[in-house]
């Protein structure tokens, strides 16, 4: 079993309902582990109705995964609905965040908030 080196937590401030948001993403998420880089490692969303928040929690196997995943998943039907039901606000970086990703977010249009330079420190994960 590979773990991540590199894991994004995702905030997205919701456009519309809860249920919009719960659509566009199953759909998303279904694509992703059907045709999306294999260096997505996790992919989990979570919504909550009463604050008007969404999350994703994102394990990638490494930093050539994440850029993989943004190269293969951007212009998808399934990111344009995720897009329009919600924004993407915050993104915070653990761990592999590298040259190549600075770089490729420098020629993105993301405005969203980002916090990086958070090493590992400690820490494991079982095998479920």
């Amino acid at each position: 079993m590979t773990y991540p080196t590199l894991t994004t937590l995702n905030l997205y401030t919701l456009s519309g309902t809860a249920e919009a948001f719960t659509a566009a993403v199953q759909a998303l998420a279904a694509r992703v582990e059907r045709e999306g880089h294999p260096g997505v490692l996790s992919y989990r969303f979570f919504v909550s109705e009463a604050d008007g928040l969404g999350r994703a929690v994102v394990g990638y196997a490494d930093s050539a995964a994440w850029i993989g995943h943004h190269d293969i998943a951007m212009h998808w039907p399934e990111m344009k609905a995720l897009d329009a039901a919600a924004k993407l606000s915050d993104v915070t970086f653990l761990g592999d965040y590298s040259d190549d990703i600075r770089d490729w977010l420098a020629g993105s249009s993301l405005s969203a908030v980002l916090h990086t330079g958070l090493s590992a420190a400690a820490g494991f994960q079982r095998r479920g």
